[in-house]
């Protein structure tokens, strides 16, 4: 959702009371955390009201269930913990990740070395304005829309089934055939490098197709408005309904995934160029090109997130082999992975 990494190295101002975390297998480097003054530490713990966890493993926080450990995980209850929080981080030079359902991310079996910030369900405020709705960042997208069609508000339908969260919707443009999230957008709240607060409207988010500016600003995507429009309620969850049977009867909403792999050509859609190459039901360990599309790997059981890095490799090759496409990955490739 927002990666923030310091402008030079990270330099340890090292105490006698620091913190040291083991190494672990898997090719992890020294945590960054090792020279951390436990006072530091301890600050963080005492300015938020979330729990501060030390070599959490990411499996438990993505989609894909998969990801080795972060050096920190801060689970922040509101906005005022996420100052604190990415202002600690940014006082001890640390880089630090905002993340929600972590449905649009592989975390490679290294870990990620830093932080991770987890917004926790009190981030899923939804409030209405007349046509508008207001949406925090953590509330999850099909919570979003069910509500929105409870309301007799229509928009959000094309966004039925994505399992992410606000949050990583408007930094990504989430959508589908049918629509983004970037089409809805009237302004994001945001929280800036200093901590302050900022909103944007649509024409500063710069949407286009699976891309915003948010990735490059270095802003915390805090809540957004939405602008819908009225519609029977009826007519919504018929549409609801029918865009869900679809999506349903297309990708392996069963199995752990983080989605589409790959971005859309403007020639032709990923999961077409990649199904008519012969993709569906490569394997590697436990991770797989799904069978019903061809554009998402899943885990069917143990995949480690190498396996799934192979997969994405020949895929890539495979579609410049017979196309001579270079595609483009949607998801995110989150922690340390081998050049």
């Amino acid at each position: 959702m927002y990666t923030w990494w310091p402008e030079t190295s990270w330099q340890s101002s090292a105490a006698s009371n620091a913190v040291t975390v083991p190494l672990i297998g898997g090719g992890r480097t020294r945590s960054l955390l090792a020279e951390v003054s436990g006072v530091e530490l301890e600050r963080l713990r005492q300015s938020v009201r979330g729990h501060v966890l030390i070599d959490e493993p990411m499996s438990s926080h993505t989609s894909f269930r998969i990801g080795g450990p972060a050096d920190l995980l801060v689970y922040v209850q509101d906005e005022e913990d996420l100052q604190h929080a990415a202002g600690w981080f940014r006082r001890q030079g640390l880089p630090f990740k905002v993340v929600g359902n972590g449905s649009n991310m592989l975390v490679s079996d290294a870990g990620i070395r830093g932080g991770v910030i987890k917004l926790t369900p009190r981030f899923n405020q939804v409030s209405f304005e007349g046509d508008t709705m207001v949406v925090g960042a953590g509330a999850k997208l099909a919570r979003v829309v069910q509500q929105a069609a409870e309301a007799g508000l229509s928009g959000l339908e094309s966004t039925v089934g994505i399992p992410g969260t606000m949050g990583g919707a408007l930094v990504t443009n989430a959508g589908t055939d049918t629509g983004s999230i970037g089409d809805l957008v009237s302004e994001a709240l945001l929280m800036d490098e200093r901590g302050q607060i900022r909103t944007w409207n649509a024409q500063e988010l710069g949407y286009r197709y699976r891309y915003s500016k948010l990735p490059a600003s270095r802003m915390i995507v805090m809540r957004a408005r939405l602008a819908l429009t009225p519609a029977p309620k009826e007519e919504i969850q018929v549409k609801m309904s029918r865009l869900g049977e679809k999506r349903a009867g297309r990708q392996p909403l069963r199995f752990w995934s983080a989605g589409c792999v790959f971005k859309n050509p403007l020639e032709l859609a990923a999961g077409k160029l990649l199904d008519r190459s012969e993709a569906k039901g490569m394997a590697i360990g436990g991770a797989e090109v799904s069978r019903k599309h061809a554009n998402f790997i899943i885990n069917r059981g143990g995949a480690t997130a190498s396996d799934v890095r192979g997969l994405i490799d020949r895929l890539h090759h495979l579609a410049l082999l017979t196309y001579g496409l270079d595609l483009e990955l949607e998801i995110e490739l989150v922690g340390e992975w081998n050049s």
